[in-house]
């Protein structure tokens, strides 16, 4: 096989090609600079794509192309070119000195730049976990693993670099044993200048991984030191198999993993906390100190017992590393795949979203780790509205992980729920029997992220986040499989169905938000705006607006029609998870990370203009809100978020009326049932909970 890379050629893998110089669709060269030719797509992320390249000259290759001609894209790309040619050892791919240059497809007008690497053959560390069945790293296997990349990293830091992106997916396994670690895209250089810069408070650009990123980094204040907590991290999830936000408990701000890793030795749990300290002055000030511990946690226990352990306080790390310590800061800042860049006009430490991985090329098998977790005590809000307490009736027990989407039919009688263990349920409301389950997405070992019936109640659609994965198209009536939509390498976030039920919405890593004929899954077009991860997309009841929102921190409108951009609200400081039009399409709420719902009055005119801005905003009391969803009568506003609980409000006055603890985890999503006699939420403790409004 031979690809063309030309974004825009009608037909890029044509078996054709392998005899070909010249792409006989778009005319475009298919032999770059004169010795490379892709081979075939190994991934997709924001707006590079990876390839496997022959070259005439050597064994094959990784070429990695950038679709974003943008400043700051553009210089992010040629920097990881610059520092892959500098650095140099088994641990780093290898990077010729000419290996970056710039081609033009036929009638383009902006050139791709291109970049060939050494090709790792291996797997990342999530899949060689996946491989293991999520079995966990063995001590002296995480020692000799972490003894590795710390001589990794030893080398990025003294090249006046840091990484910036640690974290699983970007360490690869060769056959012999050896970790390489990947994806210097976002990595930084470490001057005088820049170490000022951040001792007086100025915001770097932010890059951040969910669930490995420090504190800091989401604020935009990188440093060298950032890369050892994503290293902790790191080894936090290959001791347990399990994400490090599986251990969060927010209301103590802790990973709580220990009980999780009953094969180390406190000693060596006690080290990977100190890589994961909050504050970058009580972690270790560099790679020796870090060498230096693991060798001493490496002795006969007797010696270890009497070896002084260093003290990581920010005076002594002073002493330490003056090097570092000249600026007076030690911050770090995080990195996200490319494409995905924002800048924070105000920093949040409230963690996101329980991730679906979209780097693993399966899906992982269920898990049983539980974090403990008790929700807080409820107080200072209203028992009941209007004087009539809401009942929770039953719970739907059946999936066996997070249930992270549920939706319910226009008559009200037929709930359906979407589950990472692969599955999608279909329930009687009335009775909570489970009707049929339905197994195609478990089968092809994906998970489900997103479920939406059709509002005529004929049609289910289910979207996987998997990498690699799809949208599903199924009669609900009788939960027949009628249509599989193309696989999406970054899988799909969200799904929705436009109230006409004619065209479905999905969203999905790669940015963009992508609409479908439901009839004939023919894909109609991709609305391109987004610098992050899609999470959300609505349609307006009269099904003209198409709202959008994302890691970005912003909510996108866009004409249905021609899929014009028609405004951008802003005003969040967080990944924004959810929006819900009201009833009447005149008010748009929008929920985010950074704790507040934002509700938007769309007959101001902001849908006309470029920027727009919030009304009114809701502090909602429990963190981090995933899902919210409005009232039949749009007078109540329902959420579900990281306290484990539904928070309900009064969109006229604003008021919190009231608090339904329930959940022991996470609540992933909430809905009304269209008849307004109940709301539904699924959580991340693999249950569905109804409860009976008054």
């Amino acid at each position: 096989m031979s690809y063309c890379i030309n974004p825009n050629c009608p037909k890029p893998a044509d078996p054709l090609h392998d005899t070909n110089r010249i792409c006989r669709h778009c005319g475009s060269q298919l032999v770059l600079e004169g010795r490379y030719r892709a081979l075939r797509l190994l991934g997709e992320g924001g707006f590079a794509k990876t390839y496997e390249a022959s070259d005439f000259q050597s064994e094959n290759k990784v070429l990695k192309v950038l679709f974003l001609n943008e400043k700051k894209a553009v210089s992010l790309f040629k920097k990881e070119a610059e520092i892959l040619m500098r650095l140099s050892d088994p641990g780093i791919p290898k990077v010729e000195t000419d290996a970056y240059f710039t081609y033009l497809p036929k009638h383009a007008h902006t050139p791709l730049h291109c970049l060939v690497m050494e090709k790792i053959n291996g797997p990342n560390l999530e899949q060689w976990l996946y491989s293991r069945n999520y079995q966990p790293l063995s001590q002296p296997e995480a020692i000799n693993w972490l003894k590795q990349l710390t001589t990794i990293l030893h080398q990025v830091h003294a090249s006046q670099f840091f990484h910036r992106d640690i974290k699983p997916a970007n360490i690869m396994l060769r056959p012999n044993g050896q970790l390489v670690l990947i994806d210097f895209g976002s990595a930084r250089e470490v001057t005088g200048t820049y170490l000022a810069k951040m001792g007086v408070g100025q915001k770097n650009t932010v890059i951040a991984s969910k669930g490995y990123t420090p504190p800091e980094q989401d604020s935009g204040h990188p440093v060298p030191q950032s890369d050892f907590f994503a290293l902790g991290r790191t080894f936090v999830h290959l001791l347990t198999g399990a994400p490090p936000l599986d251990f969060y408990d927010q209301f103590t701000d802790q990973l709580r993993w220990h009980s999780a890793a009953p094969h180390i030795t406190p000693e060596f749990a006690d080290f990977i906390d100190s890589l994961m300290a909050r504050l970058p002055g009580h972690r270790p000030p560099n790679t020796e100190v870090i060498l230096q511990r693991l060798a001493e946690i490496n002795r006969p226990v007797s010696k270890v017992a009497m070896a002084k352990k260093p003290n990581f306080r920010f005076d002594k790390l002073l002493k330490d590393n003056a090097k570092w310590a000249a600026a007076g800061v030690f911050v770090i800042g995080g990195t996200a795949a490319l494409g995905s860049i924002y800048t924070f006009t105000e920093g949040t430490t409230t963690p996101n979203r329980p991730p679906l991985s979209s780097n693993t090329i399966k899906s992982p098998e269920p898990r049983t780790l539980k974090p403990t977790y008790s929700p807080p005590p409820i107080t200072n809000f209203n028992e009941n509205i209007g004087n009539e307490k809401i009942i929770l009736t039953s719970t739907l027990a059946g999936h066996s992980l997070d249930v992270r989407s549920i939706a319910i039919s226009p008559d009200s009688k037929t709930l359906v729920s979407g589950s990472l263990d692969g599955t999608v349920k279909i329930w009687n409301l009335q009775t909570g029997k489970l009707i049929r389950s339905l197994n195609a997405h478990s089968e092809a070992q994906e998970l489900v992220a997103s479920v939406a019936i059709s509002s005529d109640g004929k049609t289910l659609v289910s979207g996987s986040n998997s990498y690699g994965g799809t949208i599903k198209i199924w009669n609900l009536s009788t939960g027949e499989l009628l249509m599989t939509l193309p696989k999406q390498v970054d899988g799909v976030s969200v799904v929705t169905i436009s109230p006409d039920s004619k065209i479905i919405a999905s969203g999905s890593e790669d940015m963009t938000v992508k609409l479908w004929d439901a009839d004939t899954g023919t894909q109609l077009g991709t609305l391109y705006g987004h610098a992050g991860q899609v999470r959300a997309i609505a349609f307006s009841p009269d099904g003209k607006l198409i709202a959008s929102s994302s890691e970005d921190t912003t909510i996108k409108l866009w004409n249905r029609n021609n899929s014009e951009l028609m405004g951008t609200l802003v005003g969040h400081t967080g990944n924004v998870h959810s929006i819900a039009f009201t009833p009447d399409g005149q008010t748009l709420a929008s929920a985010s990370a950074d704790n507040t719902i934002k509700l938007w009055n769309l007959r101001t005119g902001c849908t006309i203009t470029q920027r727009c801005y919030a009304t009114t905003t809701l502090s909602s009391h429990s963190g981090t809100l995933y899902s919210i969803a409005f009232s039949p009568d749009g007078q109540i506003l329902a959420g579900g978020g990281l306290a484990g609980r539904v928070s309900l409000w009064n969109i006229n006055s604003g008021e919190l009326l009231q608090n339904l603890p329930g959940h022991s985890r996470w609540v992933e999503s909430v809905v009304f049932s269209p008849d307004g006699k109940i709301l539904a939420s699924g959580s991340g403790d693999s249950t569905v909970k109804i409860w009976q409004m008054p």
